[in-house]
């Protein structure tokens, strides 16, 4: 079989996954949202990737992802500097702004909160950790994005020594996601019941 049927053949898997993943999203309740949501956020404060990190990447949600907004709260008290996604990109790969406060964010031209314009720019070199959603995750770090590719071009753009970690709601675990090369695994899959480990790599990535 050829490459490119395969990848045909993964790309028609990965966007059957993607409307029942995404109608299992639209299940769920903004109280259940939030209250698990807490749960998700509580669990991923207390990992050593958190712990260790300088530079945060989080996320804005959008309807149905896992709230990022006690991790912002608690980045900041701890003096890290958190920084998030704009919606306009040079090719694939994301930019990133820094705020001091959730007041800094405001809705972009897709409909999602980011970074206003007088935020300071940080390297996609410079960022330690980078929290990513998704619609699906398995438990061994694989990812299922919404179909653009911009997280997995990032990622595969940032410095060897970052770590990345998803978080999800336990209804986004999968056994299995069908994979191409383009493709970046999570270090950590944070649900609001387990911390499942990926990729794993050490939490010492600083001191390299």
């Amino acid at each position: 079989m050829s490459e490119t049927v395969v990848e045909e053949a993964a790309a028609a898997r990965k966007q059957t996954l993607r409307d029942e993943l995404t109608a299992r999203r639209k299940a769920m309740t903004p109280d259940l949202i939030d209250t698990r949501g807490l749960k998700v956020q509580s669990r991923f404060l207390a990992t050593k990737y958190y712990e260790k990190a300088r530079y945060v990447a989080l996320y804005a949600p959008i309807k149905g992802e896992v709230p990022t907004q006690d991790i912002l709260k608690a980045a900041l008290q701890d003096g890290k500097v958190v920084c998030y996604p704009l919606s306009h990109v040079h090719g694939r790969i994301l930019s990133f702004r820094a705020i001091k406060s959730e007041l800094e964010l405001e809705p972009g031209r897709l409909g999602v909160r980011e970074p206003t314009n007088a935020s300071d720019l940080i390297a996609v070199e410079q960022i330690d950790l980078f929290v990513v959603p998704g619609l699906g995750f398995t438990e061994d770090g694989k990812r299922l994005g919404r179909g653009g590719g911009y997280y997995d071009a990032t990622l595969r753009a940032a410095s060897p020594r970052s770590r990345r970690v998803g978080l999800a709601f336990k209804e986004q675990l999968v056994s299995v996601l069908p994979t191409t090369g383009d493709d970046v695994d999570m270090d950590l899959v944070v649900t609001e019941s387990e911390v499942y480990r990926g990729l794993h790599r050490e939490p010492e990535f600083l001191d390299t």
